[in-house]
């Protein structure tokens, strides 16, 4: 009987010891984030400068200067840039225009629902996304979450996603 409560305990300590080390791996591969709290345009920025080769974005509305000037700061050091906006939200705030007049290469989602996406890609490994619009208001006055994920192969598919919307454009 002890030998059986002993091996049940060892299994339990096993098995909880797996759980908690695959979280502490999984837990340095996704990060989260909640605006107003833990300043996101701020991660945003912090995560982006890492980017060595591209940096691709799809946006609902992005009128945030600092992420804006942070991109053509990466554009003019030979990152490749590539962004889609969401063609309902360009307003004189968009970052759209300044982008453009930077030589970014950025378009007008043209599908025919709102693209409501807020994601960058970077260098094709990591992937920030979320609720988190890239906007004044989305940092400090609503509730909203960022969630930066480091995997290629999750980076692969919102590739694809972005791929699929570029050819809309």
């Amino acid at each position: 009987m002890k030998f059986k409560l002993v091996l049940i305990g060892i299994i339990i300590i096993s098995v909880f010891s797996l759980k908690y080390t695959g979280f502490l791996v999984f837990s340095r591969s996704i990060e989260v984030y909640f605006c107003q709290v833990d300043n996101c345009q701020q991660e945003v920025i912090s995560e982006l400068q890492h980017a060595k080769y591209n940096i691709y974005f799809m946006t609902f509305s992005f009128t945030d200067d600092d992420i804006g000037n942070f991109l053509i700061k990466k554009h003019n050091q030979g990152v490749d840039i590539k962004g889609i906006f969401e063609k309902t939200q360009i307003s004189r705030y968009s970052e759209y225009e300044k982008l453009k007049q930077n030589n970014i290469t950025v378009v007008l989602d043209n599908n025919k629902y709102y693209m409501h996406h807020k994601v960058f890609i970077i260098d094709n490994s990591t992937v920030i996304t979320g609720s988190y619009n890239p906007t004044r208001s989305g940092n400090e006055k609503n509730d909203e979450n960022l969630v930066i994920i480091h995997d290629k192969s999750i980076a692969n598919e919102y590739l694809k996603e972005f791929i699929r919307l570029w050819k809309y454009s």
